[in-house]
């Protein structure tokens, strides 16, 4: 909330034990009350956040961390459709698929996808949220690139689950990301900064796929679609998992004042930046919240005919062009 002279009054992050609360108190608080980021927060938490070094602050984090997760994102949707792109320049018939064959290859990756989310989700609670991310996106890239080794429509099909299982962190380590770094009402332009990337990586891969129809010689051209996004996948989850920082506490390209405005600024939001222990009660606050079952009913019908669309094939839709 804005205070007095322009400033910004600190919130507590909740998680965390009262400002007021004693030293000896605090010593005899369980481990699972404490926020990460917590003992940093305590540095600054009687003093007011000046708004101009906030926004600054604000500026910095911006630059480091949305063009990682504007390209991962990009990538992640690149290689998740490249099955569609590839299908033009015969994959069919390198991995010998007949009947619906194609059609269970673009349900068998939301099925590995589905089953990953819990261990996701564990993972991404347990374990530095940046570094998960930058380890999925390289995994990601070595299944997609060992695609041209299937021959048969069970090597593709279990080449296509493993990667809905490693891609499946992307969404909510994303989520969690934003939860951060940023505050509640800072959150949504900047997701919908990454969630467009649907739209350009679609252009995108369109011209690739185009550079991919005039090479001539070596292997098969619908292998090169998968090599050169599973290349690219990799090499982007090593600048990730060198660049992308896990926490405002402990982000080494903000200076120490840097990291305690960083800390105070997401303590606006009254829920912490990040804990590792599993609270039940706000498992249950989730469910009993009408904005979760709202978001389910708005992912469900935007996912159900996107599902479909990225799903056909190219090859198919020419030949029904051909047939009209």
């Amino acid at each position: 909330m804005a205070g007095k002279n322009g400033s910004i009054d600190i919130k507590e992050p909740i998680g965390t034990p009262s400002i007021h609360t004693s030293e000896r108190d605090l010593s005899q608080a369980s481990s699972n009350e404490l926020d990460d980021s917590y003992h940093l927060y305590k540095q600054q938490e009687l003093s007011e956040l000046d708004a101009r070094e906030a926004k600054r602050v604000l500026r910095k984090v911006d630059a480091r961390i949305i063009p990682i997760l504007f390209v991962t994102y990009l990538l992640q949707y690149l290689d998740k459709n490249s099955l569609n792109f590839a299908s033009v320049y015969g994959l069919k018939t390198g991995t010998h698929l007949v009947g619906q064959d194609y059609s269970w290859l673009g349900s068998i990756f939301y099925f590995g996808y589905l089953v990953a989310q819990y261990p996701a989700g564990y993972l991404l609670q347990r374990l530095p949220t940046a570094k998960v991310l930058g380890v999925t996106t390289i995994v990601w890239g070595c299944v997609l690139i060992t695609t041209p080794a299937c021959t048969s429509f069970g090597g593709i099909a279990a080449n296509r689950f493993m990667l809905g299982l490693v891609e499946a962190a992307i969404n909510p380590g994303f989520i969690l990301m934003m939860s951060m770094w940023y505050t509640a009402p800072e959150q949504p332009l900047r997701l919908l900064g990454y969630y467009c990337t649907n739209g350009i990586a679609t252009m995108f891969g369109g011209l690739v796929g185009y550079a991919v129809g005039h090479i001539t010689s070596g292997l098969p051209k619908w292998m090169y679609v998968f090599l050169i996004f599973g290349a690219i996948s990799i090499a982007w989850g090593i600048v990730s998992l060198i660049f992308l920082p896990d926490l405002p506490s402990t982000a080494k390209y903000l200076t120490e004042q840097e990291r305690i405005i960083a800390v105070a600024r997401v303590a606006q939001n009254k829920q912490g930046v990040k804990n590792h222990h599993f609270k039940k009660y706000q498992m249950w606050q989730t469910f009993k919240d009408p904005k979760t079952w709202i978001l389910f009913v708005m992912a469900v019908g935007a996912q159900l005919p996107n599902s479909a669309i990225t799903s056909v094939s190219e090859e198919d839709v020419l030949i029904y062009i051909g047939q009209c």
